[in-house]
């Protein structure tokens, strides 16, 4: 990897392999750390609310597990993060501001984790920050590479201008696919909006945005919520469930109407990913499926599920959010009474807990 020392233009042609094809991030961050006379190379994500990502070359893969159980973004307990935040700071953060930052830590849980690798020395810097987190390039250097020279900080810092270039194309092809998807959801008139790494609303379609402006479900700050607090934080526990690892379709999240029903029922389900991606990508997707609670809607719980009137229309309440005793109050039953008639309705729906009879209940009216 010698020859990539002093050849941007091999440089620029790694590193936009690597946004083509980002499976290559791992041959460029090795390149990067054979070239600085480093025993590894790093590239590393924290995303707002999210779980980030953490890619380093030739590395014992127990790291991941063990970084996991730190969190990696706090200065206070990160003396690499604590660095990037002196005051004053040059581009290029190295070991003089790691000295500095340690002195401020509150735990030495990354310092042992450092200890465990042999990663005290090495340099970073920033390649994107921003409203979707920070995206850093590092070097990472064990006992034998002793700390940087200026020439390495150097090199290091010509080569992270090739990683911000790669990164910035990276993204926007990864954002594309916000819009593709978009126009698909669109041909098959769905309320639909699409969710990045953090959660966050990165395209919807006409439905659905047409459903903020109807209905109760609004975008806050790139967050998907609702006007009641109860219900955004329902929505904000099943995008987690779907986002973070490891990612599955989460329990339908049922709004209710001003009649007690379900006047909307969200559905969240992970889209693939692969691997090296960047967090920029559609993650996720959420699809409204919306009808008020109406006779029809009783009817059909009736007919599918041998349920009475009374069973039907606690199933229903249910779905919508009551508590056990708001649908015992509304019905003018003790809790006993409503007690027998939900072991009835688990019964014969074959439900075993509260989240499938609000599933069951949210698509039996569509």
């Amino acid at each position: 990897m010698a020859s990539y020392a002093t050849d941007g233009d091999k440089w620029a042609d790694l590193f936009l392999s690597a946004a083509l094809d980002p499976q290559n991030w791992d041959g460029a961050i090795r390149a990067m750390a054979n070239a600085t006379g480093s025993r590894h190379g790093q590239l590393i994500g924290f995303g707002p609310g999210a779980s980030g990502f953490n890619w380093i070359s030739d590395i014992d893969d127990s790291i991941i597990a063990k970084t996991a159980e730190i969190d990696q973004s706090r200065p206070d307990l990160n003396f690499r993060v604590a660095a990037d935040g002196l005051a004053d700071n040059p581009p290029i953060v190295h070991e003089a501001h790691y000295d500095v930052a340690r002195q401020s830590l509150r735990s030495d849980d990354y310092l042992d984790l450092c200890a465990d690798f042999d990663i005290f020395d090495g340099c970073q810097t920033r390649l994107l920050a921003g409203r979707e987190g920070m995206i850093g390039l590092a070097l990472l250097r064990d006992s034998k590479d002793g700390r940087t020279t200026q020439e390495q900080r150097d090199l290091f810092g010509e080569i992270a201008g090739h990683a911000r270039t790669a990164v910035r194309l990276q993204r926007a092809i990864e954002q594309q696919g916000f819009s593709l998807l978009s126009g698909t959801f669109e041909a098959m008139d769905r309320a639909c909006w699409l969710l990045d790494a953090t959660g966050r609303v990165g395209g919807m379609t006409p439905r659905a945005e047409a459903l903020l402006a109807t209905s109760r479900i609004r975008v806050s700050d790139g967050w998907l919520a609702s006007e009641r607090a109860d219900e955004s934080r329902a929505i904000t526990r099943a995008v987690r469930t779907v986002i973070d690892p490891p990612s599955r379709a989460a329990d339908p999240v049922a709004l209710g109407d001003d009649a007690g029903g379900v006047g909307i029922m969200l559905e969240i389900y992970p889209l693939p990913s692969r691997p090296w991606s960047l967090p920029f990508a559609p993650r996720a997707i959420v699809i409204a499926r919306v009808g008020a609670p109406s006779d029809r809607h009783v009817q059909l719980l009736m007919r599918t599920f041998s349920l009475t009137p009374a069973e039907a229309d606690i199933a229903i309440r249910l779905a919508a959010g009551q508590s056990r005793a708001d649908i015992a109050a509304a019905r003018s039953v003790s809790a006993e009474t409503l007690k027998v008639q939900l072991r009835s309705i688990y019964d014969k729906t074959g439900c075993r807990r509260e989240s499938q009879l609000v599933r069951i209940v949210g698509l039996i009216s569509h």
